[in-house]
């Protein structure tokens, strides 16, 4: 029998795959989509699922509405561009969103195997067809 997965990397997995979902999702037909923080226009696979409240806070880790197509100079080199991500989140989401999202954001959440093996399920099922739609 092989060795179970640890929740750990059951999480990256869903990580992984929630982030390529969310560029999916934000992209045009030609594969296209917008830096939400610069409004760069650059490929899917070009950008990161940049994450508002950072990943390392595991309450929103795997939350959708917690992670945004990001080009990387954004992303990985303006740490974020937290001012031109707060703008965008309280545009979209609301003030009371995202005062939640920021205070809850060291609370404490622990998922389970289940949770994440049905998580990863999902998620590997909505990105195949955001892929049929972009032509991956």
């Amino acid at each position: 029998m092989p060795k179970q997965r640890s929740i750990s990397a059951l999480s990256e997995e869903a990580a992984r795959l929630l982030q390529r979902l969310v560029r999916l999702k934000a992209a045009d037909p030609f594969g296209n989509a917008e830096c939400i923080t610069c409004g760069k226009i650059e490929h899917w696979k070009d950008l990161d699922g940049g994450h508002f409240v950072p990943r390392g806070h595991k309450k929103h880790k795997l939350r959708e509405e917690n992670i945004h197509p990001q080009c990387r100079y954004c992303n990985r080199y303006r740490h974020g561009a937290l001012a031109e991500y707060t703008l965008y989140m309280i545009d979209m989401y609301g003030r009371d969103f995202v005062e939640w999202l920021w205070e809850t954001k060291t609370d404490i959440h622990k998922y389970n195997r289940q949770e994440l093996v049905e998580l990863i399920a999902d998620l590997k099922r909505q990105v195949a067809e955001q892929e049929v739609r972009v032509g991956v």
